[in-house]
This record gives C-alpha cells, structure tokens and sequence, in this order.
C-alpha cells in the first residue's frame, strides 16, 4: 500500500524540490565512495566522509540562496534544514526500520508541530544503501508520526528508466542484406600525371 504524497501533507514539498536535495544527496554520496577506494578505506571511513560532505553540501546550498525556498535552521551535527518554513534532517539508514542515534530525536529547531496520530510531525531524508551490487542507493523523504510510524513517502532513484518488453512474444529476426561495397571514384583520378613523369 502506497503512502500518501508528502504534499499531500504540506504544499511546499513538491516533487521538484524533493529532487533538488535528494539528487545532490546521491551526487555526495556516489561521489565520496568513488573517491575513498584506497587499502585504508572502509565502511566506516567511506560513511562517515559521506555524511560530513552531505552535511556540509546542504549547509552551502542553504546559504547560497540558490532556492528561495531552502534555508539553514541548524548547522550542528544535526543539521536542520527548512524547505519553505518546515524543518527536516537528513540520515543513511533504513526507512522502514531506522537504527541510527538520534533519529527520531527532534531538537529545538526540528519541533515546530504538535503530536498527531494521523500527519508527520518529523520529516527525514534518508538515503538507503543498495543492498546488491546492481541495483541503486535510493533517497526517501518520510514523514513520521507521533508514533513514529511512516504516514508520508517520496522515493527518488535517479535510475535512467529502463525499456523492458511488456509481453512474452520475442519478435522475429529481421533479414538484413549484405552491403553492396565498391571502390569509390574519385573525380580527377584520370587527369593525374604518372609517378614516373612520363606520358604514354
């Protein structure tokens, strides 16, 4: 069963400023694992350097004015960030069972709503590690209860969608002839005096 829309919820949060953050939030992270891939690096290394690049990229965003509708509300380790006058925070960790520290926690700047059962009082990016090789790191944005039950879920890839057939049926091989290759000419060729110099 799909969650309902975070807009659904609070307007400010479309689609394309969802994107904005989560694209730059891949960006930091594919980036951070490409580069840390010496003996030394590890898990720890490579996610630690990911969050502090992560944080660091938002507090710059925020305070660039790129979007009128970001800005910075905290910039401790956790770093609140608003879009339009709603706080969010952002974490790597399961969206369906988070585990980090402080999750849930809200600090000062991140409890602006009263406890509902119903709506998010707490909105959370959070960057989901691909568990296999081959798929990809998503980005969600949840909005949590008092309960701290999902109620609100947005969910970017940045995967290049994919063609796939949508039946059975494998069509044909195409006949394709043989191409037709011949010498060129090239106009003039004829006119050319001879290596040697002489006329026949």
């Amino acid at each position: 069963m799909s969650l309902p829309h975070p807009s659904t919820f609070k307007a400010p949060f479309t689609d394309a400023r969802l994107r904005e953050v989560a694209v730059r939030l891949l960006d930091v992270r594919y980036n951070t694992i490409r580069e840390l891939n010496s003996p030394y690096d590890d898990n720890y290394t490579r996610e630690g350097a990911v969050f502090g690049r992560s944080r660091n990229m938002l507090i710059e965003l925020a305070l660039s004015k790129q979007f009128d509708w970001l800005s910075l509300c905290h910039a401790g380790m956790d770093i609140t960030c608003k879009i339009d006058d709603i706080p969010f925070r952002f974490f790597r960790d399961d969206p369906d069972s988070p585990a980090k520290a402080g999750f849930f926690k809200r600090n000062n700047f991140d409890c602006l709503f009263e406890d509902e059962e119903n709506a998010p009082v707490m909105w959370r990016f959070v960057v989901e590690k691909a568990m296999f090789e081959e798929d990809e790191d998503r980005v969600y944005f949840v909005g949590y209860n008092v309960y701290q039950e999902k109620v609100s879920e947005w969910v970017y890839t940045g995967a290049v969608t994919k063609l796939h057939s949508v039946d059975h049926d494998i069509p044909a091989a195409a006949d394709i002839p043989a191409p037709d290759v011949d010498v060129r000419d090239v106009p003039g060729q004829d006119d050319k005096p001879s290596k040697t110099g002489n006329d026949e």
